[in-house]
């Protein structure tokens, strides 16, 4: 629950400081507001520091960010469950991930940032539930209502014993998408 509340505090000190020049604050109350929601499937390659890599799998529903729009490119919330499972260790990751997103091209997009999640990890009969910060890059191609894109990103979790020879979870994520623009 405190970093529950740290989070929400620093979120609100950021969104009142990043709110000067050119900033708009709740853009989801503008006449001309559009989400702009992609719904993708995700499949990568997940490389934990405690086991070898392997595939992952989930979905990812991306839009533009109800809250906070900066004056030049636009903040992507990109929100995500997926799991990996090899070799004795199932890890399931929630994750929410705003990308400063910058058009390249008229259907191509490269966004950056930080995110949070929260990481249910399983080893040896034992599971253990972690909060996750993450750091990672996206590329997007859009053809009408068909978006590709790849993207990777490094994940930081709680130091957490989950059983003996596991603890945290702390890993890197390399990952294709397919989805539909909306």
């Amino acid at each position: 629950m405190r970093i529950q509340l740290a989070l929400c505090g620093l979120s609100l000190i950021a969104t009142s400081a990043l709110a000067g020049e050119g900033w708009k604050v709740l853009p989801v109350t503008d006449a001309g507001y559009k989400p702009d929601v992609t719904l993708s499937a995700i499949v990568g390659s997940m490389d934990p520091k405690n086991a070898d890599s392997n595939a992952f799998t989930g979905a990812e529903v991306a839009f533009n960010c109800l809250m906070l729009q900066p004056p030049s490119g636009v903040i992507r919330s990109k929100i995500s469950v997926g799991q990996y499972d090899h070799g004795g260790l199932k890890l399931t990751s929630f994750e929410v991930n705003p990308r400063w997103t910058f058009i390249i091209d008229k259907d191509l997009s490269v966004g950056f940032g930080p995110g949070i999640g929260y990481v249910e990890a399983k080893a040896a009969g034992q599971s253990k539930g972690m909060w996750a910060a993450q750091v990672g890059a996206d590329l997007d191609y859009r053809i009408g209502k068909l978006n590709l894109g790849l993207a990777a990103r490094w994940q930081g979790t709680q130091d957490s014993q989950i059983a003996i020879g596991y603890k945290g979870a702390d890993n890197t994520l390399i990952e294709a998408k397919i989805g539909f623009n909306f």
